[in-house]
């Protein structure tokens, strides 16, 4: 699934890394730290954005969530350690407000899809998260890691 991506460095810290056949065109962030990586928004899991980071940095990769919706979260199954606002870990754990059905008709309607892409098999991200912004993680099997970024 080629050309789903459009990579654009501000510096050699900070990467746009868009989905402009999106519709709303949707904008991930990679920023690159002294020790780790953070991936602020994840897209929408059409094609791996894991892979395209992969190629812009070899640290260890943290991703976090503006927000809980389907073009925000939908690459979090590549990244065990993932962050969510703690007001909206319901919508990890099946409350999301639209059905699945709903989510692949908006994709099919509201993209470009790249071949090779089946609707079939695209699933709504729900999983283990890491709370953050004030709240906490009560699922046992994950461990909230704290780091922090440094600029140059």
């Amino acid at each position: 699934m080629d050309n789903w991506f459009t990579i654009d460095k501000i510096d050699d810290e900070t990467i746009i890394i868009s989905e402009y056949r999106h519709w709303e065109e949707t904008h991930c962030y990679l920023l690159n730290g002294k020790e780790k990586s953070l991936l602020i928004d994840t897209g929408l899991g059409i094609s791996n954005i894991y892979d395209e980071v992969r190629k812009l940095t070899d640290k260890p990769i943290a991703a976090v969530a503006t927000h809980i919706h389907w073009d925000h979260i939908g690459g979090h199954k590549y990244f065990p350690e993932f962050y969510a606002h703690a007001e909206e870990l319901d919508w990890l754990n099946g409350k999301f407000p639209l059905t699945i059905e709903t989510i692949k008709k908006m994709v099919v309607d509201r993209c470009d899809l790249p071949d090779g892409f089946h609707v079939d098999d695209y699933v709504f991200f729900q999983g283990c998260y890491h709370a953050a912004y004030g709240g906490t993680n009560d699922n046992e099997s994950c461990q909230l890691s704290v780091f922090s970024l440094y600029k140059p």
